[in-house]
């Protein structure tokens, strides 16, 4: 029974450490590869700014990164353009 326990605690204890390894590991081959192929890597908004609800899909969006309309004065942020089109046809 002990034995059975000290295999388990050991099993855990690799595993655990072999899924730091792998992580580190491709953390850096993810960034090598990104950095080199070529094709633009997709960052997202900024940290700060405000968040505003889009009121057709209910997306928070930023609002430096959001796309805007003006309805009756008020400015209204949506997160794409197909949502800036279903709300105008509404």
């Amino acid at each position: 029974m002990l034995r059975a326990v000290a295999y388990l605690l050991i099993a855990i204890v690799l595993i655990t450490v072999l899924r730091s390894v792998i992580g580190v590991i491709s953390k850096a081959l993810g960034g090598a590869l990104d950095s080199g192929s070529g094709r633009p890597v997709a960052k997202g908004p900024s940290a700060g700014g405000e968040l505003k609800r889009d009121p057709v899909c209910g997306t928070y969006v930023s609002t430096a990164t959001s796309i805007k309309t003006t309805t009756g004065g008020e400015v209204v942020y949506f997160c794409s353009t197909a949502c800036r089109d279903k709300f105008r046809a509404t």
